[in-house]
C-alpha cells in the first residue's frame, strides 16, 4: 500500500516522494485515518516508526484544506493563525520534528512552522512567531516563557500533539500539559504517543483524551536489523576496552550510551587522552554545545558521541552504524531506545554492551524487556580473573600513588561508582507509580 491510498493532497505526495518516502509505516497507516476522522488518539509507538509523519502529514493535509467540514465560515483557518501545538520533551526532538514538517511541507509555501525551546535566544523564536504560524512545536519550558511574558495566545490551536508521553511524565510535566489544555480551543483534537503504556499514562490519556482511539504498533523487541552483543568486562577496564575496540576495528562512528553525566564526562576524557575524537552530549551542555556535537558527530569530524539517555530518544542519525552501551540502563526500556538509533530504515546495525559482574541483574531485565536472550562472552586479555594491569595493582596498593604521564592515563574512580545524576526529577501527584 502507497501513500497515494490515504488521500494526502498532491503537494504533500509530492514532498514525500521527494524524500523517498514510497511505503507508509504501520504507524502512519493505522493513524493517519484516525485523525483525518477527527478522532482522539493514544498510540504505542517507540522513535524510529515513523511516526512524525503520521501525526505531521494529516495535520499539515487539514490545516491546508480548501474544503474543511469542520469549521464554519467565520473560523476559517489560515496561515497567521496558530492551529497545531505539539509539545515534547527535549529541544533536539523539538527541532527534528519542525525539520521534518518544513520537509513535509515543501511544496507549500501557506504552511509556517516554528520550533521554539530552552538553551537558545528567545528573540529569533518571538519574531518568527510574530511573522505568522500555524504549526508550533514547543518544549514545555519555553512554551510558558512566551505565553506568559510575551502574551502568545493559545486559543487558535485546535490540534495538540503530545509526543513522547511517557518522557514528559519523567520530566515532570504533567501540570503543564494540563494546563495546555486548558488554554487551547475548547473544540480541538488531541493525539498522545507514548512508548509504553504504563498506567500512569492511561490515567493521564484518561483525564486528557475523549473517546480516543487506541493505538498499538510497538513492540519490546529490538529490530531484527541490529546484531546484539554483549561482553563481560571488569567495571575498571570498560574505558580500555571501548578504546581498544575501536582502535583495532578503525570504527569512526560510534554512538556510546552511559547512565550519568559524570561517566560521559569522564569518558569523553579518556577518550581524547587514547586520541580518539570525542564529544559529549547530555543535559548539562548548552544547547549550542550539543548541536555543535551533533552535528560534527553526524559529518564525521568526530568518531565518538558519548551520550546520556536524552540521545537515546527522538535523534535520527541516518545510517549510523554502531551503539555502544558503557553501562547498561537503569531503565530496561531504554535499552531498546539507545540501540533503536542504529538499524534504521532497513539498514544494518550493531549495538555493542560492556557488562560488568555488578550489572548482571540489569542485563537479566533487558533480556526480560527484549524477549531474548544476550550471550555474555569475553575478549582475549579481559576474561572475568585475567590479571589486571600493573597500573591498576600499583593504584590498589597505594590510592594516593599517580601515573606518570607517558604511561596510560590514571583511569580515575576505577570502581564505576559515579554518583546518579541528582537532577533528575521525580515524578509527583496522581500520575506518580505506586510504591
Amino acid at each position: 500500500m502507497s501513500f497515494l491510498s490515504l488521500g494526502l493532497k498532491p503537494e504533500i505526495q509530492r514532498a514525500l516522494t521527494a524524500i523517498g518516502y514510497v511505503i507508509p509505516t504501520p504507524i502512519q497507516l493505522a493513524v493517519i485515518p484516525k485523525i483525518q476522522a477527527g478522532k482522539d488518539i493514544l498510540a504505542n509507538a517507540e522513535t524510529g516508526t515513523g511516526k512524525t509523519a503520521a501525526f505531521a502529514l494529516p495535520l499539515i493535509e487539514m490545516i491546508t484544506s480548501a474544503d474543511e467540514d469542520s469549521f464554519d465560515n467565520s473560523d476559517k483557518l489560515s496561515a497567521s493563525h496558530l492551529t497545531v501545538l505539539i509539545m515534547t520533551p527535549t529541544r533536539e526532538l523539538a527541532i527534528q520534528i519542525e525539520q521534518n514538517i518544513v520537509q513535509f511541507s515543501q511544496f507549500l509555501p501557506s504552511i509556517k512552522s516554528v520550533a521554539v525551546y530552552g538553551g537558545a535566544s528567545i528573540r529569533p523564536q518571538l519574531t518568527a512567531i510574530n511573522q505568522g504560524v500555524n504549526i508550533l512545536v514547543a518544549t514545555p519550558g519555553r512554551l510558558f516563557d512566551i505565553v506568559g511574558q510575551h502574551d502568545l495566545s493559545l486559543s487558535s490551536v485546535k490540534y495538540l500533539v503530545i509526543d513522547e508521553a511517557d518522557r514528559m511524565l519523567d520530566l515532570g510535566f504533567v501540570k503543564d500539559i494540563e494546563k495546555v489544555k486548558r488554554l487551547i480551543n475548547r473544540d480541538h483534537q488531541t493525539m498522545m504517543f507514548s512508548a509504553t503504556f504504563s498506567d500512569e499514562i492511561k490515567l493521564l490519556a484518561d483525564d486528557m483524551l475523549i473517546s480516543p482511539e487506541h493505538i498499538n504498533v510497538a513492540t519490546t523487541t529490538t529490530a531484527a536489523t541490529v546484531t546484539q552483543l554483549a561482553y563481560q568486562v571488569d567495571q575498571r577496564r570498560k574505558a580500555e576496552l571501548l578504546s581498544e575496540l575501536i582502535g583495532k576495528h578503525n570504527w569512526q562512528q560510534v554512538m556510546v550510551f552511559t547512565s550519568r553525566k559524570e561517566t560521559a564526562d569522564h569518558l569523553q576524557k579518556e577518550l581524547s587522552l587514547d586520541g580518539i575524537k570525542s564529544a559529549v552530549f547530555h543535559g548539562d551542555k548548552s544547547q549550542g554545545a550539543r548541536n555543535k556535537a551533533l552535528e560534527e558527530f553526524k559529518s564525521g569530524k568526530l568518531r565518538v558521541l558519548v551520550a546520556t539517555d536524552l540521545a537515546a530518544r527522538g535523534l535520527d542519525i541516518q545510517a549510523l552504524p554502531r551503539v555502544i552501551n558503557f553501562e547498561l540502563p537503569e531503565e530496561p526500556e531504554d535499552y531498546v531506545h539507545r540501540i533503536g538509533r542504529t538499524g534504521r530504515a532497513g539498514l544494518a546495525g550493531e549495538a555493542i554492551s560492556l557488562v560488568s559482574p555488578q550489572e548482571q541483574e540489569c542485563l537479566e531485565a533487558i533480556e526480560g524487556v527484549i524477549q531474548q536472550r544476550l550471550v555474555l562472552t569475553s575478549i582475549a586479555g579481559y576474561e572475568q580473573g585475567a590479571p589486571l594491569p600493573a597500573r591498576y595493582r600499583e593504584l590498589a596498593s597505594d590510592p594516593t600513588k599517580t601515573v606518570k604521564k607517558h604511561a596510560r592515563p590514571n583511569r580515575n574512580n576505577r570502581s564505576g561508582q559515579f554518583d546518579k545524576e541528582s537532577s533528575k526529577p521525580q515524578r509527583h501527584g496522581k500520575y506518580s507509580k505506586k510504591k
